[in-house]
């Protein structure tokens, strides 16, 4: 428990697990320490039974796209792209990892939801069925009863304003601590990309014009807010269902 030894907790603190928590989440959004979120995942088990952390993590994926559409009329828009997903990578990644441990710790302890779901679970599998099953509707398609009631559950949940806030902080707190910096000295990490000068008379190659100005850097700076904002919330949701999915597992086994 190293890191809770940074806190200097004396004789005379008291602290609760609110201000601890606080100080893990910190510092691991803010500083990468994975010893950190071990403590608090180790934390949450303890209070939720939660056991299922899984994110996707697509979230780098949908944001490189979103930097070339971005910056279509750039020259070597690809490689600037490429260079800021590498620049990133793991930031987005431990984002999107907090993202998801937020919605689903919502989700497995929203009660009357898991209620109505369970309520459901049974006009289409017996207790059998449950058994076998190492998800329950976490991946429904096809289900309509099943996809209204997901539906349902995801719009009341965005409709939430202290869920909106708790996500807009956040992500700011997060663009501010860790991505400004890092987006605004972006044009130090790029890689110069040459390419083969047609025009010349002598074919020769020439240094790609890759670099972003200031009012390229700001915009580009918040796209990405934008970006994790939106995709802040889609984590946030889909977490939250499987959140709601696994309570209700959580019951038959």
């Amino acid at each position: 428990m190293e890191a809770i030894s940074k806190l200097n907790i004396n004789d005379n603190s008291n602290y609760c697990f609110k201000d601890i928590k606080s100080f893990l989440i910190k510092k691991f959004l803010y500083e990468n320490d994975i010893e950190c979120i071990n403590i608090l995942l180790n934390i949450y088990n303890i209070e939720d039974s939660i056991e299922n952390i899984c994110p996707s993590y697509i979230s780098l994926k949908h944001l490189k796209r979103d930097i070339i559409r971005f910056l279509k009329n750039k020259e070597g828009k690809e490689l600037i792209a490429y260079n800021l997903s590498n620049l990133i990578h793991d930031d987005i990644n431990r984002f999107e990892l907090f993202m998801y441990l937020e919605g689903y710790r919502l989700g497995f302890n929203a009660t009357k939801s898991a209620n109505k779901l369970e309520c459901i679970t049974f006009k289409y599998l017996d207790l059998e069925d449950i058994y076998k099953r190492k998800k329950l509707f976490n991946y429904e398609m096809n289900n309509l009863e099943i996809l209204n009631l997901k539906e349902k559950f995801l719009r009341t949940l965005i409709k939430d304003e202290k869920v909106k806030k708790h996500i807009h902080d956040i992500v700011y707190g997060f663009e501010l601590h860790i991505l400004k910096s890092k987006i605004y000295n972006l044009n130090s990490h790029l890689d110069k990309q040459l390419v083969f000068d047609f025009e010349s008379c002598g074919y020769m190659f020439k240094e790609m014009n890759s670099y972003l100005s200031k009012k390229e850097l700001y915009g580009l700076n918040k796209k990405i807010i934008k970006f994790l904002y939106i995709d802040g919330i889609r984590v946030f949701q889909n977490a939250y269902w499987d959140g709601i999915n696994d309570r209700v597992m959580k019951r038959y086994k």
